[in-house]
């Protein structure tokens, strides 16, 4: 499977590479580490050695939130100018049945603001707070999500801000021809089903789109609740579908796996993901989450072992979410496919200096 797009080739040819490696499974929540990076932890030497894949998977993930506000129409403008492989964001149905780009259940007051009713006397107004499966993309559309955050105090915010629905993203790429890729979450809330749309909601709404737009080709369907992924293959088998997990959903006892057996797998979560029929394994990169290689208790996930194996079963790898330099480095030497960051400029940085790749950019016309 080719994950990128067109590429600009660099004069130089790659060498194989060593990589950093302990022993790990799973990760917890999302980090907000930033760019910066400092000297290596100690290390084992692994005995496993991958190539360094020369097309590296660039992945601005909801667009590139560690440098702009996250899922905005600035942020994907940024990340095609820049020259990124693939945008990487999630999708939350509304009410109505729009998929809109927006990564949580609720509208949260940290990140958005209300301006007026939607219609006169709305007895939902004001909106933040609410769910956004229990408001109409005309009630979404009144929102301002262009507050600065804590966690991404760099990222330049996009003065007045709305959501956007998934159509305006195929419609930006057009507009740049930009031949890029899509890699489209469904936030589904599988042990809050209360909370979001159905699988089947999600990727029909999704693939309708895509189908629409002519780009289905280009995308990537990922999703942590892993009933989503069969749905997608079911309409149409060539979808490229992505099992995203952590120590929260790889359990015995969850409602992240579908019809996967943990026991039948022997806690296996490759083994797991063979027999989904997924085309690509998306594990948080480290535990504890959001350590570096300069910390003493780093532990990758993907590990050269790891890589291989995954190889071996004829999975791809990209970690999620990856904000140091250094641990971008340590995760590309263990052979992994593709990063997923929210520092897209730092991975194309660091892809330069190691003589990789580059995806084509792709200005403003």
């Amino acid at each position: 499977m080719r994950l990128v797009g067109k590429y600009t080739k660099s004069a130089s040819a790659l060498v194989l590479s060593g990589a950093l490696v302990l022993t790990a499974c799973g990760t917890s929540q999302e980090s907000d580490k930033g760019a910066s990076s400092s000297s290596a932890a100690a290390t084992k030497e692994s005995a496993v050695v991958n190539p360094v894949v020369k097309h590296l998977d660039m992945q601005a993930h909801r667009g590139g939130r560690g440098e702009h506000t996250e899922e905005s129409l600035t942020a994907f403008e940024h990340a095609l100018s820049l020259g990124v492989s693939t945008l990487e964001f999630d999708i939350v149905m509304s009410k109505d049945g729009v998929p809109v780009v927006w990564h949580d259940p609720d509208v949260q007051e940290e990140k958005c603001r209300d301006t007026e009713p939607a219609t006169p006397n709305d007895p939902q107004f004001p909106y933040v707070g609410k769910l956004l499966h229990d408001l109409t993309w005309d009630q979404l559309s009144t929102l301002r999500c262009d507050k600065k955050l804590d966690k991404f105090p760099n990222a330049e915010p996009a003065k007045d801000n709305q959501m956007i629905r998934l159509e305006r993203v195929f419609q930006l790429t057009q507009e740049r021809g930009a031949d890029v890729m899509y890699n489209i979450e469904t936030k589904i809330e599988a042990d809050h089903p209360e909370k979001s749309a159905s699988p089947q909601e999600f990727v029909d709404a999704i693939l309708n789109a895509s189908d629409k737009a002519g780009v289905t080709d280009k995308v990537m369907l990922q999703s942590f609740d892993w009933r989503s992924l069969p749905l997608a293959k079911k309409h149409n088998p060539k979808i490229r579908t992505v099992a995203l997990y952590d120590e929260t959903t790889w359990l015995e006892v969850s409602p992240w796996l579908g019809d996967i057996d943990y026991k039948s797998v022997n806690g296996d979560a490759l083994e797991a993901v063979k027999k989904l029929g997924a085309d690509i394994v998306s594990p948080g990169y480290a535990v504890p989450y959001g350590k570096t290689v300069a910390d003493a208790d780093y532990k990758p996930v993907t590990t050269p072992e790891y890589v291989k194996k995954a190889h071996d079963l004829g999975l791809k790898v990209v970690p999620w979410t990856v904000n140091d330099k250094a641990t971008m480095k340590s995760q590309i030497e263990a052979g992994i496919d593709g990063i997923i960051t929210d520092y897209p400029t730092t991975l194309r940085e660091l892809a330069e200096e190691m003589k990789l790749d580059l995806p084509a950019k792709y200005p403003a016309k």
